[in-house]
């Protein structure tokens, strides 16, 4: 069982690298993620006034609820359903899941092109694309802190859609995947602190970071690791002693192998000036980490 196992997620990988997001295929997170929104609004509405904050936590708990719910009976139902058809259908069941839990090949290629937009299109236009990508307010940016802007959001990913996925689809399966990436969607739309979910999205926040303790750490040490010790133009040595220094997952991990500061300044020393080309360089740190547990796999496929 183990064998079918691993095997599925190294499948899962390689449709994930070779293959990436298919656009117009239908994708079980696009319909967590606008379930999430609805449930936003009818769970909390417009009028905050009318809420007492121990309401908008209890009903930040229920959105909870009812995102992982059908979630983990759907992703629980189907797995042991085809696992008790065939172990070839249970297999390809899971390599399905798994692969739907990852971003790399999107963040990997999308990265690239905001690059491509920042060095060829006008300010305006670098600017909306960047904003499209990242999700940040890039009003008044220029190319430098576009630059940032969009190598945070690599680095970000490359633990929180790349390889902490991967260490929680390696530890529960799919099940433990789907729960993840629920969460984290979640996070996503309610977490970040604003005015309107600092209540509702308490809750919602506290599960991610506890959800994401361990793959986060393991994901920052593996940039260390593949920056010290892949091809790629990284700074294995300043990697390795801003994630000591600062340690917020793969994030300090990625400004020290680039050399810059990240996280509005927060992580990382200026050492050298940002450019655009520096976004290839963090989409490369991203793939060679994704192809290192790849690799990770192939070897326990092997051997055990």
């Amino acid at each position: 069982m183990f064998k079918y196992h691993i095997l599925a997620l190294l499948l899962g990988t390689i449709i994930e690298l070779f293959v990436g997001r298919l656009y117009g295929v239908w994708n079980p997170f696009d319909a967590i993620y606008n379930w999430a929104k609805y449930l936003d609004r009818a769970l909390l509405g417009d009028e905050l006034i009318l809420l007492e904050p121990s309401k908008q936590r209890h009903f930040g708990v229920w959105l909870l609820i009812l995102v992982l719910l059908p979630a983990f009976i759907v992703i629980t139902f189907f797995t042991l359903l085809f696992y008790e058809i065939s172990p070839v259908l249970g297999i390809l069941f899971e390599a399905v899941a798994s692969y739907f839990c990852f971003e790399a090949n999107h963040i990997f290629y999308t990265s690239r092109e905001v690059m491509c937009s920042i060095y060829g299109d006008d300010i305006e236009t670098a600017r909306s694309t960047v904003h499209t990508f990242t999700r940040v307010d890039t009003d008044g940016m220029d190319v430098p802190k576009l630059s940032k802007a969009t190598i945070t959001k690599v680095a970000n990913e490359a633990g929180d859609s790349c390889i902490s996925p991967m260490i929680v689809l390696f530890l529960f399966g799919p099940i433990g995947g789907f729960i993840y990436r629920s969460v984290d969607i979640i996070d996503g739309i309610v977490g970040h602190k604003e005015k309107r979910y600092e209540h509702f999205g308490l809750y919602p926040a506290r599960v991610n970071k506890i959800l994401d303790y361990i793959p986060g750490r393991f994901s920052g040490w593996l940039a260390v690791i593949c920056a010290r010790h892949t091809f790629g133009g990284f700074n294995g040595k300043n990697a390795r002693y801003i994630h000591l220094r600062d340690k917020y997952k793969a994030v300090s991990a990625f400004a020290g192998a680039l050399e810059v500061s990240l996280k509005n300044d927060t992580i990382g020393d200026d050492d050298k000036p940002v450019e655009p080309k520096d976004i290839k360089v963090a989409a490369a740190l991203l793939r060679n980490m994704f192809i290192f547990c790849q690799c990770v796999l192939v070897i326990l496929l092997v051997f055990f």
